[in-house]
């Protein structure tokens, strides 16, 4: 089984929501961390048998050939940008770089900046059949008209929905823009997690990933379970 990790957005940030602090000294060891913790998920495949390569998709900072040294025995390719572009974006620039993206089985989309803890290497589920968002956010703020609003940290794509990849955004929005606009069902959508959980692991606990470089709370803000036929 083959698959790929897109890893988009800004390493080596400092701070949290909104900040521009990006390639500091003092950024430089947690995101390290967090590519580190991306290798031992990498590793926890390979034991399955699943192959996993890795496209790196961010901004130039002095640290990108430490990026590149880490990740060098799965990469397929790294670009880094000078200015910011965006996450959806950097996702379709690189769907249109990869020429043989029929050969991976799933992709995964993820922010280059999280440490998974190993709850992640755990639950993740490479034999999915669904679009996977990491959870729904918590409430009040878990409704996108009456869809749910998605943690747009990641998102998991098995082979049958790669067209569907450059259609959507990868947002708050995108559970709903796949139902309303690309008219899948909730057949074809699911969470990892039946919990819920902001994407901002600076403002809620999450229990599979924390964005590196920010406070990590500790506080679980809406302990329900989600169900996505009775939301």
């Amino acid at each position: 089984m083959n698959s790929l990790l897109i890893l988009f957005g800004e390493s080596f940030r400092l701070g949290g929501q909104g900040n521009r602090n990006r390639g500091s000294e003092e950024s430089y060891e947690q995101q390290i961390n967090a590519a580190l913790s991306h290798i031992k998920f990498i590793e926890s495949l390979k034991k399955k048998n699943i192959n996993m390569k890795v496209s790196i998709n961010s901004y130039i900072t002095k640290f990108n050939n430490s990026l590149n040294e880490i990740y060098k025995s799965v990469l397929v390719d790294s670009k880094y940008y000078e200015n910011l572009i965006g996450q959806t974006k950097l996702i379709h620039n690189c769907i249109d770089r990869i020429t043989n993206i029929n050969n991976y089985d799933f992709i995964l989309c993820m922010r280059i900046d999280l440490f998974l803890k190993d709850k992640f290497l755990e639950i993740f589920n490479p034999y999915s059949d669904k679009i996977l968002f990491p959870s729904v956010c918590f409430k009040p703020h878990h409704k996108c008209g009456k869809h749910p609003r998605v943690n747009d940290m990641m998102m998991f794509i098995p082979k049958k929905y790669f067209d569907f990849i450059k259609k959507v955004q990868l947002c708050h929005n995108s559970w709903h823009d796949l139902i309303v606009s690309h008219k899948l069902s909730y057949d074809d959508l699911d969470m990892m997690l039946n919990t819920y959980h902001d994407s901002d692991s600076a403002k809620d606990f999450n229990p599979i990933y924390y964005i590196v470089n920010r406070n990590v709370n500790n506080t679980h803000r809406t302990k329900e379970i989600f169900d996505k036929y009775k939301f």
